[in-house]
């Protein structure tokens, strides 16, 4: 059955499954291709940075290819995507007592909060460091690959951070 048409656009009522009743809304088409571009990117960034990060720790101990300006490049978007990984890891170890461990303020409540800032100050820390770093100082590759991940990583966060997921309180 369709809902009457409001300001936003005409709605359609699912009925109810398991008790919850559903209702969609028409988007546009360019939306969800744009959404789903955006996913990609942004999972091609966060497993390139944990692909090529053994490769750069190993590049920065050896003398000939030590470049300081690059380190922040590399460093701080392998922060950021460990520190997702550590708030998804949480979340999961909370496993069936979820609601008593997250529900108060608990080493795996607090240990999402804080990942997930580190993640978000991470992230505008890299584009920091990409927009001060020098042009002459790092090489084309590495300043272009920067630009992608870090450009995926701040829509990310501003994504995460529009949704309340940045600094989540799950103790509230």
């Amino acid at each position: 059955m369709l809902l009457a048409p409001n300001a936003e656009g005409r709605f359609v009522y699912l009925g109810t499954t398991g008790g919850n009743s559903a209702a969609w809304k028409r988007v546009p088409t360019w939306l969800i291709i744009a959404e789903a571009v955006l996913v990609v990117w942004f999972f091609l960034a966060f497993v390139s940075v944990l692909l090529y990060a053994p490769f750069w720790i190993f590049g920065g101990l050896i003398k000939k290819r030590r470049r300081p300006a690059e380190r922040a490049l590399r460093l701080l978007p392998l922060i950021a995507v460990l520190s997702l990984i550590a708030a998804q890891t949480l979340f999961v170890q909370a496993g069936t007592d979820a609601i008593a461990r997250l529900g108060n303020l608990t080493i795996w409540s607090f240990g999402i909060f804080l990942s997930t800032w580190i993640f978000g100050v991470a992230s505008v820390a890299s584009a920091f460091a990409l927009w001060r770093a020098r042009k002459r100082e790092i090489r084309s590759r590495v300043r272009w690959f920067s630009m992608a991940v870090t450009s995926a990583l701040l829509i990310a966060t501003a994504y995460f951070a529009y949704w309340g997921v940045i600094g989540i309180h799950t103790w509230f």
